[in-house]
Formats: structure tokens, sequence, C-alpha cells
């Protein structure tokens, strides 16, 4: 490859494998039992240790390799030292081979902002409802949203031991969606 993919298109492919990342954080504690739940504004917002180590690990790996882009976390947390076992330094080989859509070639890590929902569907985690459970990263320019990714940590937990667990699935206006293969309904 001659020169080098776009900022967009190495910002998604850390995305990648920062909200899959993420995904073992929060199954990992689910595993551990000690789900150190708190309620934010009432009993159904709640915060687990989960939301908080998922959230600490995709804003700084995110910030380390994207020092100029804008992390807004949907999580409140005090400004603390990052236990160097939450970075996540990879990217997804996959998506650099991909081109990057015409209209997001030039655009410069200060244009993007990058939202976190470190655990979206906290209370379901908390009740066991894990088909419910996502890592979600979000990128916007000019207020509009241009690429997302979309970690499921429990996808395919009922098939068992022997299963793949978990999923990551990405996409960008005129490149597609990826990660995922669509099944056919029978009606």
């Amino acid at each position: 490859m001659s020169a080098s993919p776009a900022v967009l298109m190495r910002l998604v492919a850390s995305a990648f494998t920062v909200a899959e990342k993420a995904g073992a954080i929060v199954r990992k504690v689910l595993h551990s039992g000690e789900l150190g739940i708190v309620e934010k504004t009432g009993a159904n917002d709640l915060q687990t240790l989960a939301d908080r180590l998922a959230q600490q690990s995709i804003c700084a790996s995110l910030s380390r390799s994207f020092p100029k882009i804008t992390i807004i976390g949907e999580e409140e947390l005090p400004p603390e030292e990052i236990k160097e076992d939450l970075i996540e330094s990879g990217h997804s080989e996959e998506i650099l081979q991909k081109t990057c859509p015409a209209e997001y070639r030039e655009l410069k890590e200060e244009e993007l902002v990058v939202w976190v929902d470190p655990l979206d569907g906290t209370k379901e985690y908390t009740e066991g409802l894990l088909d419910n459970v996502t890592v979600l990263i979000g990128i916007a320019y000019e207020g509009r949203a241009i690429a997302g990714v979309i970690n499921q940590p429990f996808y395919n937990y009922q098939l068992g031991a022997g299963a793949s667990l978990g999923r990551t699935m990405w996409g960008m206006p005129g490149l597609g969606a990826f990660g995922f293969q669509l099944q056919e309904v029978s009606r």
C-alpha cells in the first residue's frame, strides 16, 4: 500500500479491536460475580464495574492512538490512572484494507468525535438478559454519525462452552455494514 490509510479508517480499525477488548472486560466482570453495581440517578439507571472498566479501556486506548480526537463517554468517571492491562493498541487489518469513501478521506483527527456507551443494557446485564448487552462506539463528523462499531459480548452464549463467544460489527455510510450475516426469515 503506497499511502497510509485515511484517519477515519485507522480510527474504525482501532475502535474494532478496542470494542472487542471492552467486550472481554464485560464478560470477565460478569463471570467474576462481582458486578460492583452503583445507582447513578435511580434504581433504573445503574452503573457496574464493567461499565467503568470498559469505558476506561475504550477512552484510554483510543486517546493514546488518536490524541487529537474528542471522546465523549456515557459514564461520568473521576480522572485516574488507567492500568496498562486495560489498554488495547491493536487494529483490524481487514478494515485497513477497505477503501475509505471519498467524502471522508481527508478528515483530520481533530475533526472527529467518538461517542462511547461502554455497556449498553446495563440493567439487563445485571439481570442476566445477555442478548441485550452491547458495547457501542460511534464516530461523528460535524454532528453527524459517519461510522460505528458494535460489540455483542455474549453473542452465542446459549450454544454453550464450545461456541465462539461474542461478535463485533461495524459500518460506515458509503462502505457498508460488516461482521454479521443476514438471515432469511420464513413467513
